[in-house]
């Protein structure tokens, strides 16, 4: 199938002389009898590039229904769904009579959780005031907590918000996050409108609190905002950066910025390579909760995290000092006296988010597991984008690792290059200061290039 494809494609943009509308039509002709994924993508990448005959191609694209033709029907939507429906966005602002037969194709989607995924990620995207009425009256849903909350908050629906349970207001938070700008005006509004107590909370937490990365991400995924997503990794380790090129290579989204494509298109390829030599996530065990996550969903409020920070139980002071510090609510010189002379559970709750004093240091009677210890855990610790220094060592490590028996190479050297990769676009235009005074003018910036790093 995928030959006959390619065969197809030679032909769908031939302009020979008398013939090039021929070759033309019968390649699209070939591609819609196809019936297969790879087809579509190619009839929808025609239309893209502005195929000669793109009106018609679009327009029977659009008629394809679910019933009759799953799988094209299903690729073409992701397909679009994975360009943030750019080329229908574009076509609707041109064309009245296309928004008509966009409206009758979003009326066909099927009911299911993919079909109403679809239906709302469209809305959010194009923000149309029809489709949102098409989905009121049909009375649709959609699969996640998250993108129903965001319409009805958009909609000046607060009851429907108010019915869920969202105790921590991380529902609301990723609303909020998802959300566009024009949107977030829409949802103030709602929420000054409505005076309810608990949406006030909910919108005065999203917009004044810091966020947990792991929600953000989460967020920015369900809004499809792969730049925004890719812009987050600064700062996270490189273990959660390759969950999201994991997402990026089941999903098929791609940032819109050339350079931030290029590089996510390269780590995607070498996380194909080594995708089943990846460890398994284990979960927790039954009847039991991971303490960051359990301190997370409860302390959420600013007076309780302050309030327990003197709590005489060393937990709840360990899980107070875990979310004041992830918030900026505690500073700087506390933190530091607590990293030498506080109780064990609090020194674990920094060394979760910190560097903790060396083991063997006089005031330490604690001796901890350091994730530096072996190769690969370095490489997950490592937080974007970490430093030359640091992947230098690695590097050498690695090269040392190598000569050993048992030692799988492509493993630690594939992951090792996917973190250089990730340097090598945060890093760009790194600034260093020594003390070379070779310069004449007071002035000078001398610049050369890094030859002794590959990216």
């Amino acid at each position: 199938m995928f030959l006959f494809v390619m065969q197809a494609e030679k032909h769908l943009f031939a302009t020979t002389a008398f013939l090039g509308r021929f070759l033309r039509d019968r390649a699209v002709e070939r591609l819609f009898s196809s019936r297969s994924r790879e087809a579509v993508a190619s009839l929808a990448s025609a239309v893209e590039k502005g195929h000669p005959e793109a009106d018609a191609i679009l327009r029977r694209l659009l008629h394809l229904k679910h019933g009759d033709e799953p799988v094209m029907h299903t690729a073409l939507w992701n397909y679009w769904k994975s360009h943030r429906f750019e080329e229908l966005q574009k076509r609707s602002l041109a064309s009245g009579a296309f928004q008509s037969e966009l409206l009758q194709a979003v009326e066909a989607m099927p009911e299911s959780d993919w079909g109403n995924g679809m239906l709302f990620s469209l809305w959010s995207l194009l923000d149309r005031d029809d489709i949102a009425d098409m989905i009121e009256s049909a009375a649709r849903h959609a699969p996640a907590l998250e993108m129903d909350a965001l319409f009805a908050l958009v909609r000046a629906r607060p009851e429907h918000y108010l019915a869920l349970e969202d105790p921590d207001f991380a529902i609301f938070n990723k609303a909020w996050l998802a959300a566009s700008a024009t949107q977030r005006q829409r949802i103030s509004l709602t929420v000054l409108n409505s005076q309810e107590p608990r949406l006030v909370a909910a919108y005065d937490h999203a917009v004044t609190d810091g966020h947990d990365p792991q929600l953000v991400i989460e967020a920015f995924k369900l809004c499809g905002d792969h730049d925004a997503l890719f812009d987050r990794l600064y700062g996270l380790p490189f273990s959660t950066a390759l969950e999201v090129i994991a997402f990026w290579e089941e999903s098929g989204g791609r940032p819109k910025h050339p350079s931030k494509l290029a590089v996510v298109e390269q780590l995607v390829a070498r996380y194909r390579e080594l995708a089943g030599h990846l460890p398994e996530s284990r979960s927790t065990l039954p009847g039991t909760r991971d303490i960051f996550s359990f301190w997370r969903d409860r302390y959420h409020s600013e007076s309780l995290i302050r309030e327990e920070l003197s709590s005489p139980d060393p937990f709840r002071r360990a899980g107070a000092l875990f979310s004041g510090a992830m918030r900026g609510l505690i500073s700087r010189s506390r933190l530091q006296d607590i990293t030498v002379s506080g109780t064990w559970p609090e020194k674990l709750a920094l060394q979760h988010l910190y560097s903790m004093p060396k083991a063997g240091s006089r005031q330490e009677h604690c001796v901890w597991l350091r994730p530096q210890e072996t190769l690969l855990a370095g490489i997950f610790a490592t937080h974007l984008p970490g430093s030359l220094e640091e992947s230098s060592r690695l590097a050498d490590r690695l090269h040392d690792a190598s000569g050993r028996p048992f030692q799988p190479p492509l493993y630690p050297q594939s992951l090792l290059k996917m973190l250089m990769l990730l340097q090598g676009y945060f890093l760009r235009g790194l600034i260093t200061v020594d003390s070379n005074d070779d310069a004449t003018e007071s002035n000078a910036l001398e610049t050369e290039e890094v030859a002794d790093v590959e990216w």
